[in-house]
């Protein structure tokens, strides 16, 4: 057989001639060694260049041979829309194949006429039966699809719908270096490299991936991989990986025992998967290699194969890569029997793909600690909030303190409009991650402080939390959680410098962000904040807008979003607010019910009155939640600015809100007009008016005792002294409002008393490490009354046995929080 360039050209298109509608698929069989997968790249590559079709390479060595499986990794390489498969998301095994072989002929069916490689399929009954399957697939289409086969006996096979062509070597292949030869050629590094691909099990690699050869830095194990290619042991199946060739593992493990492979394969994976959950990142179009990987793992039975498999589920659901995920269900499904361990998961992927409450009804009756919060979580998003609230109570009592759940319910309490214990449920949230070493947990927990500052008007300290937080996401691949960082920033950006063309722009880039992600209920709150900034700007795309986010919301359902797109549309369509009061009351939204009985008030027969009893009952509804802001913005309506009682009440509204936000009130006019963008603000309870400048304070702390040995226990005194005030004056003989102190230990140690003790004088703490070492500590100062955290600072003892005086505080994480 002619090997050259002009040879291969000339067999190319003698195939290509010989397919036409009535045959489609091509076999090409032949010895290992003898160019099957450049035969097979050259006539696709040439086939989707001719029928304008894209060109999938997909290869078979090692991975599941189930139908539904090939048939998922064809959805995959063809990157078809995230919801295509959400509803097989929680559906049974069975039902699982029928949907994704149903889903990939029908989408080849809607799709380009492509080409389809399947390399490395075996040879037998099993390699006909997944050649059948998915010849079957593209029945009705106008793709090809190339197969290759590892055999030196030619097919007898009379299938007159297949082609199936032999690759035997041609005379000059034989006068070509071998395997062994060009193996010699190599440095050790490289050859060491080389035996390490052939032992593993897994198939595909990107130059990152940390492949453990000794002595190779990252560099050069790039090098390496780019000069094996070079010299014919590798070829890249897609751009940016690389794979093994088939012939080359088998020519390098032919002498060598199964056992001795399949262990050193055991120790890689393994390696592998302790490097992925060591540095988690978002997994993109690695998801489908660490799906091999952890089907591998389990299929080994290794020790890490549960933790692996569960962070691996976590992150796809995360990412919204559901095809990969449901890849994982499958392949755990046929390897272990069973998939009861990704109910959680796949009911946060399904949640997070606009179904949730499919995945309520997967989780109900469910009572591990990690499906109840998931429910929570699932109505919440369903905008039942004081039943996911409900759900977190029925949580078992724990010694430790559940982050998850602690921030969970955080957030509910803010769309609800209850804050005052908010700030103190987030503190101990993030505290909690933060000895667990949970970033991702710790992430979130700061994101939704970020979102209570804000709500509370404190927009330089959102706009830092937030911003914090999306580092963290980006830093542990959650995009879905940057994306609403992002989004949350964007309302910030509105809030302090009011709905300006670039903010405008700014903020219609996210509803694409969500959506990218699978995130359907962060696509609808994105739009909905968009309509928000739209009607702020008096945009003629406000009514188009708010309606987009209202059909969202109706869509998941989400009640309460659908409760604030009605209620931010009726000023825009003149449309009654009853409907959206119907939702907050179904949603138990206490702000949201708040600020639509004021718009009742101030939009429907409006009068100026001291005694209107829709104004009253409003006034009613802010008390209730402590807004003293929605109080103010009562008083303001009732008596007007012509008024001394009006005049003090808008005088004190401009200090609750930032700058330029109340600037275009018209308070002489027949209907008030409020900014739509400050409606979902609380600001900080007290009073407005008093312009008084607040006292400042330091924390000053002393071991009392020789630094501890292990286990035992050495006394810490907390005090808060006030220095100078804002304006300069001494603050010493200022009195400091009420606070609360509390320790919280970061290493192994215990802090007693373990919760907040009220400052008064000097606080003492007993601190008991239980190693040798450095040990940290946090103290958090907090406003008794508000339980607001006005500053933290962490110290380090070093625990030695020795005399030691105590750290001082860090300055960087001295802050408020």
């Amino acid at each position: 057989m002619d090997r050259s360039r002009a040879g291969l050209r000339a067999e190319v298109l003698r195939l290509a001639s010989a397919l036409d509608d009535d045959r489609r698929v091509v076999v090409l069989h032949g010895p290992p060694g003898a160019g099957k997968s450049t035969l097979a790249r050259q006539l696709a590559d040439h086939l989707g260049t001719s029928r304008q079709g894209p060109a999938l390479w997909l290869s078979l060595g090692g991975r599941p041979d189930r139908p539904e499986y090939l048939a998922l990794r064809v959805l995959l390489a063809m990157d078809v829309p995230r919801d295509v498969l959400r509803a097989a998301l929680l559906s049974e095994p069975d039902d699982l194949a029928e949907r994704a072989m149903t889903a990939c002929r029908d989408w080849l069916r809607l799709g380009a006429p492509a080409v389809i490689v399947l390399d490395d399929l075996p040879f037998g009954s099993l390699g006909e039966q997944l050649l059948r399957t998915l010849a079957g697939l593209l029945e009705g289409t106008y793709c090809v699809l190339i197969a290759t086969t590892r055999t030196g006996r030619v097919s007898v096979h009379d299938d007159t719908d297949v082609l199936r062509h032999p690759v035997l070597p041609g005379p000059e292949d034989g006068r070509q270096p071998g395997v062994a030869e060009r193996r010699a050629l190599l440095s050790g590094q490289e050859a060491a490299l080389l035996d390490t691909l052939a032992a593993w099990e897994g198939r595909e690699f990107r130059l990152d991936t940390p492949l453990p050869v000794e002595e190779l830095t990252r560099p050069e194990r790039r090098g390496a991989i780019e000069r094996l290619q070079r010299h014919g042991f590798l070829h890249q199946p897609r751009p940016g990986w690389y794979e093994l060739r088939p012939a080359v593992r088998e020519r390098l493990t032919g002498e060598r025992g199964s056992d001795e492979l399949r262990a050193w394969s055991r120790r890689l994976d393994h390696a592998l998967a302790r490097s992925l959950l060591d540095e988690p990142r978002t997994l993109a179009d690695r998801a489908e290699p660490c799906v091999d990987l952890a089907l591998r793992l389990v299929r080994s039975g290794a020790t890490n194969s549960r933790t692996f498999v569960g962070w691996l589920a976590q992150q796809l659901a995360t990412e919204g890569a559901l095809i990969p995920l449901l890849m994982l269900k499958a392949g755990l499904g046929h390897a272990t029997g069973e998939w009861g361990t990704l109910t959680v998961p796949l009911a946060a992927a399904a949640r997070q793909a606009g179904q949730p409450a499919a995945a309520a009804a997967a989780l109900t009756g469910i009572d591990t600690p990690d499906a109840i919060r998931e429910l929570a979580v699932c109505r919440h998003h369903m905008g039942f909030l004081r039943k996911a609230e409900g759900i977190l109570d029925t949580l078992p009592d724990v010694d430790v303190p559940d982050g998850w759940a602690l921030h969970t319910r955080a957030a509910i309490r803010i769309d609800r409009g209850l804050l005052p214990d908010v700030g103190r449920l987030l503190r101990l949230a993030i505290e909690t991650h933060q000895v667990h070493g949970d970033r991702r947990g710790e992430a979130w927990a700061v994101f939704h402080y970020g979102r209570l500052r804000l709500t509370r008007g404190d927009l330089e300290e959102a706009r830092k939390r937030l911003d914090a937080a999306w580092h963290t996401f980006q830093d542990v691949g959650d995009v879905v959680g940057a994306a609403w960082a992002d989004t949350e920033l964007c309302r910030v950006a509105l809030l302090q410098n009011g709905p300006q063309p670039d903010v405008l722009r700014e903020l219609e880039a996210t509803p694409s962000a969500h959506r990218q992600h699978g995130d359907v209920r962060g696509e609808a709150w994105a739009t909905l904040l968009l309509g928000v900034g739209y009607a702020d700007a008096r945009h003629e795309g406000t009514a188009e807008t708010l309606e987009r986010a209202g059909r969202l919301f109706q869509r998941l359902p989400d009640r309460l979003g659908a409760g604030w797109a009605r209620h931010h549309s009726m000023p825009v369509k003149g449309s009654s607010l009853v409907d959206a009061m119907g939702a907050f009351i179904e949603a138990d939204c206490r702000i949201g019910l708040a600020w639509t009985w004021l718009q009742i008030s101030v939009r429907s027969d409006f009068a100026r009155s001291p005694d209107n009893a829709l104004l009253i009952r409003a006034g009613t509804q802010f008390e209730a939640i402590g807004d003293i802001a929605g109080e103010l913005w009562v008083t303001a309506a009732r008596y007007g600015p012509d008024s001394v009682t009006g005049t003090r009440a808008i005088r004190a509204l401009s200090r609750c809100y930032p700058g330029q936000d109340l600037d275009s009130i018209d308070w002489r006019a027949p209907r008030l007009r409020i900014p739509h963008v400050i409606r979902h603000l609380i600001p900080e309870p007290g009073d407005p008016i008093d312009g008084a400048p607040t006292a400042a304070a330091l924390i000053r702390l002393a071991l009392l005792d020789d630094a501890p040995a292990p286990d035992t226990t050495a006394r810490i005194s907390l005090r808060v002294e006030p220095t100078s005030r804002p304006d300069g004056t001494d603050g010493r003989d200022t009195l400091l409002p009420r606070l609360t102190a509390r320790a919280t230990p970061l290493t192994r140690a215990d802090i007693d008393p373990p919760h907040s003790l009220p400052v008064d004088g000097t606080v003492l703490f007993l601190f008991t490490p239980h190693t040798a070492g450095r040990h940290r500590i946090r103290f958090t100062i907090e406003d008794a009354t508000s339980h607001t955290v006005l500053q933290q600072v962490e110290t380090d003892i070093d625990v030695t046995g020795t005399t030691a005086p105590l750290a001082a505080p860090h300055p960087e994480p001295a802050r408020r929080a």
